[in-house]
């Protein structure tokens, strides 16, 4: 009996050896809002827009995931529309699971992260331990005292920490473009130039005078009809 007991243990043993991320769970310091911003290369908040795997793994490890945000306010880091962040698939090796059609605060670092299974082929990844937190739908600034999700209100430490948002850049769109174009007068024939006052007088004049000598041999030829024998 204690023979088979110890054989099973050392096939429970073997079995975490082999597939550890499986047994490992993610596990995070808690850090202070200063240091979650001071360690991150950008911080915005941004909806989630698009996702998609990136490669593969043989042993069957899930692969990385890129996440397209389209920023709405940034709080650090290079000002941009559209942000890609990485992370990985399963929470249990500190993925972050964004939702698609989400709003989110986002801390972003850069360079190669040990925690990536896969080169994701962008330059910013974030993780389960870097800060994220869900937000409500909009585009403004984060004010203490927002309400969450979560049904909690926004930490003024946090919001002390992000500091000044700033907009994203803008994008021109068609409707713009042709809201402009519809706003812009069309020149006329004269390629722009005005067209001098005194044409305008010149052919009202011409105009009248045409009229009057013809109103005038009309009742001249009248006349010499009256006068005509019967």
């Amino acid at each position: 009996m204690r023979h088979r007991l110890l054989v099973v243990l050392l096939l429970l043993a073997g079995a975490l050896v082999i597939a550890p991320g499986t047994a490992c769970a993610c596990s995070c310091a808690l850090l202070e809002p200063a240091e979650q911003v001071k360690g991150a290369a950008a911080v915005f908040t941004g909806t989630v827009v698009a996702a998609r795997r990136v490669g593969g793994d043989p042993l069957g490890t899930p692969p990385p995931v890129v996440y397209t945000f389209r920023a709405d306010q940034i709080y650090k880091g290079k000002a941009s529309a559209e942000f890609e962040v990485a992370t990985n698939a399963d929470s249990a090796a500190c993925g972050y699971n964004f939702v698609t059609g989400s709003r989110y605060l986002v801390f972003a670092a850069s360079g190669q992260s040990g925690l990536l299974t896969a080169d994701p082929g962008v330059a910013l990844n974030t993780s389960l331990c870097a800060g994220n937190l869900l937000v409500s739908p909009g585009d403004a600034a984060l004010r203490a005292g927002d309400g969450l999700p979560s049904g909690e209100p926004l930490a003024a430490k946090l919001v002390t920490a992000l500091g000044t948002a700033t907009p994203p850049p803008a994008t021109s769109s068609p409707a713009t473009s042709s809201s402009t174009a519809a706003a812009t007068p069309a020149p006329d024939a004269s390629g722009g130039r005005p067209i001098p006052i005194w044409i305008y007088a010149g052919v009202a004049v011409t105009g009248a005078a045409g009229l009057t000598f013809t109103g005038w041999r009309f009742s001249r030829r009248r006349g010499r009809n009256r006068r005509l024998p019967d």
